[in-house]
């Protein structure tokens, strides 16, 4: 039986954003994003829950969209937004099927979320066919950390517990076509990775092919 994402982050709503305003730290891990994306004008966040980095997102864009599989995370986002008077159009889906034209965002942005999803590829091969060519990736995540350090890595596994799962995000995000621009481990004890990746500049290329 898989694991009910949609059913933990809808009951996860109410609480997820006083979360993120009592551990600013948490919040900071991903707003590290946010330098590499300054300059999309149009700009795709996966999994934007409550809708905390989807404000800074949106401000001054010309297309600000959030995708997330919880009714009551989008629900939330809407109205921080609203309050805000900050545009973005929200929309609730899987990120395997992504309800969205091909080439049509500056920058694809998931914090937390790609963990999440089962079926990496698959999500990875569809942000590849939404991006514009020469368009990035910016994500962040858990992850085991390369030294080995007892308490990071033992931090790694706790996050399983919650049903996500550990990847090597370089690896996968270059075998469906990208360019890794930056990885890099930083936060608590290494225990969180940042992945900068771009799309190749050559329409001509054809979309990876997706099997998984």
């Amino acid at each position: 039986m898989s694991f009910d994402y949609r059913r933990l982050y809808d009951r996860l709503a109410p609480y997820y954003a006083a979360a993120m305003r009592v551990v600013p730290l948490w919040r900071g891990y991903t707003e590290a994003v946010l330098p590499f994306v300054a300059r999309a004008e149009q700009v795709l966040e996966i999994g934007p829950g409550p809708g905390g980095l989807l404000g800074k997102l949106a401000a001054g864009r010309s297309l600000s969209v959030g995708i997330d599989l919880s009714h009551e995370m989008l629900r939330r986002a809407g109205s921080r937004l609203r309050c805000s008077g900050l545009p973005a159009h929200l929309a609730q889906a899987d990120a395997v099927a992504l309800p969205l034209l091909p080439c049509v965002f500056d920058a694809v942005v998931m914090t937390f979320a790609f963990s999440a999803m089962p079926q990496g590829e698959q999500v990875l091969c569809e942000v590849h066919r939404v991006l514009k060519p020469g368009g990035l990736l910016a994500l962040v995540d858990a992850g085991l950390p390369s030294d080995g350090n007892r308490i990071g890595t033992w931090l790694a596994h706790l996050w399983t517990r919650f049903g996500d799962h550990l990847r090597d995000e370089a690896s996968m995000v270059r075998e469906v076509g990208f360019e890794v621009l930056v990885r890099k481990e930083f936060g608590a004890f290494r225990g969180i990775r940042l992945i900068v990746a771009r799309k190749s500049t050559d329409d001509m290329l054809p979309e990876p092919s997706c099997t998984g």
